[in-house]
Parts: C-alpha cells; sequence; structure tokens
C-alpha cells in the first residue's frame, strides 16, 4: 500500500498596494501601447504647382495599356465590345476588387465562369432559387454565395427599371438631398445608387454591407470611386487609354474624388497631401483638391501617379528630389 505525500501548504500571497496610496507608478498589464504615427508634414500649394511636371511623367509612364495586364480592369476589358456588357462586368469587378490583386483577377474570372461568361444573359434570366445554386460553395474573404444571389437580383432590378447603371446613377445624383453643405453630386449619387440597389433598406449581410460602402458612413468608398474613374474617365491619347469612358452624361471627370487604397495613403505619408492620416471620405477629398489645383478638368489621373510609383516600390526621395526648393 503506498501513501501520497501531504500537500505542500501554499504561500500566503502578499496583498497589492494601490500605486495611489504608496506613490509609485502603478505597472501596466504588460501589452505596449503603439507608438504614435508622426504628423505629416504637409506640402504648400506652391510646392504642388511645382512638383506637376514630374506627377506628369508619372500618370504618362504608367497609364499606358501594359498596366491592363496586371490589374483587375483587365476583366472587363475582355467585354470592352459590349457597353452594357463592360458596364456590368466592370462594377461586380470593383466591388471584389479587396485584397491581393492575383486573387481578386482569380476569384473574379471564376465568378464569371459561373455564369457562362454571358453576365448580361445571365442577369436577364436570373431566377434566385434556380441560379443561386452555382453559388452554394462561393467564398472570398467577406463574402458568400447568398452574397452574389442578393446582388445579381437586385442588378437584375435595376437594368429592367433604368436599363443601365448609369440612368440608376444619374437618377440618384437628380434625388439627391443638397441640404448639407458637404453634399456633392458625386457623394449624392452613390449614396442614393446604394440605396436603391440595397432596396433602400439595411443590408441583409455583413459581407453586402462591406461591398456596397455607403458614403454617409464616412468610408472613402474606394472600389466605388475606382469604377467611377473606370467608366466616366476617358482619354483622348489611344495610346495612354486605360479607363473606358462609357458614361457621358452622370458625372464629369472633374467631379471624381481619388480611389483611396493604401498605395495612395502610403504616399501621402511621404509627399505630404493632406495631414489627414484616416481612410476617410474627407481624406480621399483633401488628396483629390490637392491635384485638383494642378488638374482641375481631371484631378484623378495622379491615381495612375501614386499607385504606380508606389506599386514599383520607388523610393519616395525620388519624387521628393522634385519638389522646388
Amino acid at each position: 500500500m503506498t501513501t501520497q505525500a501531504p500537500p505542500k501548504p501554499r504561500k500566503a500571497s502578499p496583498k497589492k498596494q494601490s500605486a495611489g496610496n504608496t506613490g509609485l507608478k502603478k505597472k501596466g498589464s504588460g501589452s505596449k501601447k503603439a507608438p504614435a504615427q508622426p504628423a505629416i508634414a504637409v506640402r504648400t500649394q506652391a510646392d504642388w504647382l511645382g512638383l506637376a511636371p514630374a506627377l506628369d511623367g508619372l500618370v504618362h509612364q504608367y497609364k499606358v495599356p501594359a498596366y491592363i495586364a496586371s490589374d483587375p480592369i483587365q476583366i472587363p476589358y475582355r467585354f470592352a465590345e459590349n457597353p452594357q456588357a463592360c458596364e456590368l462586368v466592370a462594377f461586380i469587378t470593383a466591388l471584389f476588387s479587396y485584397g491581393r490583386r492575383d486573387f481578386i483577377i482569380e476569384t473574379v474570372n471564376h465568378l464569371f465562369q459561373m455564369t457562362d461568361q454571358d453576365p448580361v444573359g445571365f442577369m436577364e434570366s436570373f431566377n434566385p432559387q434556380r441560379d443561386g445554386k452555382r453559388f452554394k460553395h462561393f467564398i472570398y474573404r467577406f463574402n458568400k454565395g447568398a452574397d452574389l444571389t442578393f446582388l445579381w437580383e437586385r442588378l437584375q432590378w435595376a437594368y429592367r427599371e433604368y436599363g443601365s447603371l448609369e440612368a440608376l446613377f444619374e437618377a440618384s445624383v437628380a434625388q439627391g438631398d443638397y441640404s448639407h453643405p458637404e453634399t456633392t453630386r458625386l457623394k449624392a449619387g452613390i449614396a442614393g445608387f446604394t440605396n436603391q440597389l440595397l432596396g433602400n433598406a439595411p443590408a441583409p449581410t455583413y459581407g453586402l454591407k462591406f461591398l456596397l460602402a455607403h458614403p454617409d458612413k464616412g468610408g472613402a468608398c474606394k472600389r466605388f470611386n475606382m469604377f467611377l474613374r473606370w467608366m466616366v474617365r476617358e482619354d483622348a491619347d489611344p495610346g495612354g487609354r486605360v479607363d473606358f469612358g462609357l458614361w457621358k452624361r452622370a458625372l464629369r471627370p472633374a467631379e471624381l474624388l481619388m480611389p483611396l487604397d493604401t498605395h495612395v495613403m502610403q504616399m501621402n505619408r511621404k509627399l505630404g497631401l493632406t495631414s489627414r492620416k484616416d481612410g476617410s471620405w474627407r481624406t480621399a477629398e483633401a488628396i483629390t483638391d490637392v491635384f485638383r489645383q494642378l488638374c482641375p478638368e481631371d484631378p484623378v489621373k495622379y491615381d495612375y501617379a501614386l499607385f504606380g510609383f508606389s506599386l514599383d516600390k520607388r523610393l519616395p526621395e525620388e519624387l521628393l528630389r522634385a519638389f522646388p526648393r
């Protein structure tokens, strides 16, 4: 028969003393506070006007057809001969343009394979009970098959009701509430378009709430603004054509807003476009306002300069040297 040793008595733990009573500095939980980001040194209008030649050179360098081959815009380009298909495919492609570009292209290509490469015909005859089954196993980050079923059904409604996405956007601009001084035609258009596509009801899933971002929530609506750049901008030089310029009535290029992605924000921190550090609608407006000083009629063409420069991992100092001394 074996016997167990009696348990060792526990040592009494000393009572914690109040830091306030002892004058000692109270220790934290061990997690270090993240260092504050340094303030962004904002440039003057004269600085930006002096930098214009260098930025224009970057636009011409990066806004070229070769850009299409590595960008999600390559997908709607396959439908460029059919304006309705191009508009529809561009909208869906833009919505899913979050994450790594190679994953985006792979995912959206797979999505249109599930429509038998006939997105217009699929949309026009879409039946949620019958065709929603195709997307049963679809998953891309925040989005699942149910989001696609909802989206196709609502796009079918939009085309039946308005004939095109441009007409829906144009009606949203006309019906906008401009009582608030910060409401622009662009903002009213995105807000009204999004409300109508959601059926004037809250998004039924988080994935749809993410896909159809609303400007009244304060976000930059990067993907919708990128879609608008594709649809509204039109390059006069065919050799530098990237954007489609299909929309002739809803907006002018001068009204567009810079699509605010990580590349633009990185360049902002280095170049001092604005002192704002958040990815908000106001930050997108502040950055676009800088480029309106350089080219009032087409400020978002500089998206190519910032995106391409950052994507190529070129050192910001290379561009900073072009600032006037």
